[in-house]
């Protein structure tokens, strides 16, 4: 189908028809998009750390992961049709807001599926895999710190930003650095004490990055909510987003302490330190966790009177809420959250909060599931990759 058609509200209040063709759509499938393949992968790493698996379920992240890889390139290859058919979006999309903050998503997308790598490809692949995953932690490093710092000076010449009418995407700017922390929190273990302890260094470094800035952007956050109110409420799920701040922080501070090499370096010198460090990270992590959980909890309750539809006697029951990309902040800043909860609950060895994980696993995953349909549905229909609905700064 090259015709999509659209009935919109004309100044006289009548409806008028506007057929909207391929072509001029897909110079509005923009950066945002992105948020689903991060979101996908995530919970491809979720279903294969979460507690309680069962036969069948390793399989299942498999499968999501490879979907991912699957999504993940139909995407780029949108992208590159948009900027070839429409050249004049290429640089618009790199210095427009809000959808240059979307081009972080492409970044923690890749950064999934290197953690993918570990998690499924080295249990059955050769000492190949451990080199190449070690490559791409590096290039992945240094291209999103190269990445951030640029795009932060982009942002203040080209679209500056008032403080307090921050949008939620801002935190992805940072986050593609952040990431780097997690990823070397999982593919630390299998690596060689050589090679691990500057990954490690490397990862604790990035995380403290991502953490510190993020905690600048979080009083701007807040006050942009207090001021202005929640917002519409087809954007109020961005307002999970800086759930994973504090989320994405305890995984790579419990995932480095875990796979500390002892007796090797600084290490060998400081025995104690190991075990030092591991504890600390544990009760860190605890004193963030809840942090997390209360931002998790203020845009649950800002979410919550908009989520049902509206009733009304003699009407036909109305959505308050229409899908956006910024749905999918429902899902990865949450998987963030709940792998923070797996390992709270490992380290302390408690079945009560791995328990609670596994609850937090299922509505996580169920929140992807909607957002998968809904997301396919905007795009057949048109809600999204639309004259005026997108994060692509041609409003």
């Amino acid at each position: 189908m090259d015709r999509d058609e659209e009935v919109l509200q004309s100044a006289n209040g009548q409806d008028e028809v506007k057929k909207i063709g391929l072509r001029d759509r897909i110079a509005h499938f923009t950066w945002a998009n992105f948020t689903c393949t991060q979101s996908t992968g995530g919970i491809a790493i979720l279903l294969s750390l979460t507690p309680h698996q069962f036969h069948g379920l390793q399989t299942a992240g498999v499968v999501v992961f490879v979907l991912n890889l699957v999504i993940f390139s139909l995407f780029c290859v949108m992208m590159l049709l948009r900027f070839t058919l429409h050249p004049y979006t290429f640089k618009r999309s790199f210095t427009k807001t809000p959808e240059l903050f979307f081009f972080g998503s492409f970044w923690l997308s890749n950064a999934t599926f290197i953690i993918c790598m570990q998690r499924f490809g080295v249990p059955h692949a050769g000492d190949w895999i451990i080199v190449a995953i070690r490559v791409l932690f590096w290039i992945y490093a240094a291209v999103t710190l190269l990445y951030t710092t640029i795009n932060w000076i982009v942002v203040a010449a080209k679209s500056p930003i008032d403080p307090l009418r921050i949008a939620p995407g801002v935190f992805l700017m940072i986050f593609n650095a952040m990431l780097t922390g997690t990823i070397a929190s999982v593919i630390a273990g299998s690596q060689p004490p050589a090679q691990r302890l500057p990954i490690l260094v490397a990862g604790i470094a990035y995380q403290g990055l991502g953490w510190i800035v993020s905690l600048m952007l979080l009083p701007w956050f807040l006050g942009t909510i207090l001021r202005n109110g929640l917002g519409y409420p087809d954007h109020r799920p961005g307002l999970f987003m800086p759930v994973g701040s504090a989320g994405y922080t305890v995984i790579s501070l419990i995932g480095c302490a875990r796979y500390i090499p002892r007796g090797y370096g600084f290490f060998a010198r400081f025995p104690i330190a190991a075990d030092v460090l591991q504890i600390l990270a544990v009760w860190v992590s605890i004193f963030l966790w809840l942090f997390a959980f209360w931002l998790f909890a203020l845009a649950f309750v800002a979410n919550a009177p908009v989520i049902l539809p509206s009733w009304k006697r003699g009407r036909v029951p109305r959505p308050r809420m229409r899908f956006t990309l910024l749905w999918w902040g429902m899902v990865f800043p949450n998987v963030g959250l709940t792998i923070a909860t797996i390992m709270i609950g490992e380290e302390l060895q408690s079945d009560a909060i791995s328990w609670v994980a596994t609850a937090m696993t299922i509505l996580v995953v169920g929140a992807w599931l909607m957002d998968l349909s809904l997301h396919a549905s905007a795009l057949i229909t048109g809600r999204i990759m639309w004259p005026g609905k997108d994060e692509d700064g041609l409003k």
